[in-house]
């Protein structure tokens, strides 16, 4: 398997936070710290200190994987419909626009 490859997050789902650590941990060079191609520690930082996450690092990422899975799953009829209602809804309260 080409380096390249073994870095290619799209089975990621499948791996618990120790899975995804232990992966990404062997792929990095000078014995650093593994961090995931689509959500970094700089990311997760910023998360940490504006008190969004209190989650490790790896739990984190298996949490932001889910989460992306979940919304590319979602029904986009229904989500369509989401967004109708809101903006009905929005339309008949003007003054309540996003209370």
């Amino acid at each position: 398997m080409s380096p390249d490859a073994s870095r290619d997050p799209t089975n990621d789902l499948a791996f618990d936070a120790e899975q995804l650590r232990a992966k990404y941990d062997g792929l990095a060079e000078d014995s650093e710290w593994g961090e995931h191609p689509n959500h970094s520690m700089e990311e997760w930082q910023t998360e940490v200190h504006c008190k969004i996450t209190r989650v490790g690092y790896w739990d984190w990422v298996e949490t932001k994987l889910k989460l992306a899975d979940d919304k590319n799953n979602e029904d986009p009829v229904l989500a369509d419909a989401e967004e109708e209602e809101i903006a009905e809804l929005q339309a008949d309260d003007p003054g309540n626009q996003g209370a």
